[in-house]
């Protein structure tokens, strides 16, 4: 198992923590090291994810762009669901905007409320830096052991 993450490009030290494998993919793997996401919390079924604001953040009416709350959210809603053990793609993202952000931060929350057999099911929450709700999110995400057992997390059957 070690030899297979070590084939795919993972440093061997985070097979046996799950929560620092979240971290790591979270924060230092491609897009989300892109955009600056930092993971702040993982446990099972729960994550939470921050982006610092900085310029390249924002559209042209200097607030954050859209793209940037669904990003934040796929992932911190990813890594919720993988933490149960099976993570995958997603099959669904919805967003409701509730209002523009023109802070420092935005932060995300996100809940698992159903798995079934081959589905994931992730509520979020995104607040700004004075913690008011400016979006909300609901997520499905297919459910590959494969993919659960990639982020370090083991399945509960």
């Amino acid at each position: 198992m070690e030899k297979e993450r070590l084939e795919k490009g993972l440093p061997a030290f985070l097979a046996e923590d799950p929560v620092r494998m979240a971290k790591y993919l979270g924060e230092e793997v491609g897009f989300a090291k892109a955009v600056g996401m930092k993971i702040v919390e993982v446990r099972e079924g729960y994550c939470q994810g921050m982006i610092p604001i900085e310029n390249r953040h924002l559209n042209p009416l200097h607030t954050v762009h859209g793209g940037v709350f669904f990003s934040l959210a796929d992932t911190v809603c990813g890594i919720a669901a993988a933490s149960t053990g099976y993570g995958g793609p997603t099959v669904q993202g919805d967003m409701d905007y509730l209002r523009a952000v023109r802070g420092k931060e935005i932060v995300c929350t996100a809940k698992v409320t159903k798995t079934g057999r081959t589905l994931t099911w992730v509520d979020g929450v995104i607040t700004d830096d004075t913690g008011l709700e400016v979006a909300h999110t609901k997520f499905i995400y297919y459910r590959l052991k494969e993919a659960g057992r990639h982020f370090g997390f083991k399945n509960r059957d």
